[in-house]
């Protein structure tokens, strides 16, 4: 005992626990800072994915989609002039890039923000997922290659087979209408409020979230901008509920 509380053997001691300690507690702060700006770039990360798509979306459904089922609709009732400009300019043949890739966000990241919100993570992917469906634009494509693309050829077919063709092409882009407009309901109603809730998390009063605060004003303003290519509200409910659902 007298050995152990021999002064220049226990102070050394204290000291060296004190400076261990101490380093714990510096490494254990540095950790907790660094998963706090690791969660803030993955939020950051979302927000400009769910930003980008949406603007590409709604460029793509207002200036691409939607006028060419204007189009298909005024030459199935008989606009021979319009079809035959379409023809001769190739116009039929649309979308001709894939959807963007936005795989980069590192997975240790995601884990992090998992641990707080597991339902925002599989939301996220989940939303990836939907807008990168490209199964209709692909056939729409094939389409167009196979009966679209020749005038001499077109005119070749029978009356009633040029009409099923406009009408099968005049289908799929209704499809790709209904891809898009799911994906504007995807942000607006679900992605967007969850990451929102998420940023006012307590972990985050010490940090800078002023970016990705920035962000959601950016992707809100835009929202209010094209309020008319968004579907109304509970569309999702009636697309859920419709079809052959609502005769069964």
């Amino acid at each position: 005992m007298e050995f152990l509380m021999n002064e220049k053997i226990y102070l050394p001691l204290l000291a060296t626990l004190g400076a261990s300690l101490a380093v714990i507690g510096f490494q254990a702060i540095n950790r907790y800072v660094n998963e706090q700006k690791q969660k803030i770039y993955a939020i950051n990360y979302m927000l400009d994915v769910a930003y980008r798509i949406l603007s590409s979306t709604l460029v793509i459904k207002n200036h691409t989609i939607v006028p060419h089922i204007e189009a298909t609709k005024r030459i199935i009732k008989g606009d021979s002039k319009l079809l035959e400009e379409m023809l001769l300019t190739d116009e039929f043949d649309i979308l001709k890039a894939g959807p963007m890739d936005f795989s980069h966000l590192p997975n240790e990241f995601k884990v992090l923000v998992g641990y707080d919100d597991i339902e925002l993570v599989q939301m996220f992917d989940t939303f990836l997922y939907v807008s990168g469906v490209d199964e209709n634009r692909v056939h729409l494509i094939e389409f167009v290659k196979s009966n679209l693309k020749s005038v001499n050829d077109f005119h070749s077919k029978e009356k009633q087979e040029r009409e099923d063709i406009l009408n099968t092409y005049w289908d799929i882009l209704e499809s790709l209408d209904h891809e898009h407009r799911r994906v504007l309901v995807f942000v607006r109603d679900m992605l967007l409020p969850s990451l929102s809730h998420y940023m006012k998390g307590y972990q985050f009063l010490l940090f800078r979230t002023s970016p990705a605060k920035k962000k959601v004003s950016i992707i809100v303003s835009l929202i209010e901008k094209n309020i008319d290519s968004f579907p109304e509200e509970g569309y999702m409910e009636k697309v859920r509920h419709g079809g052959i659902q609502s005769v069964l």
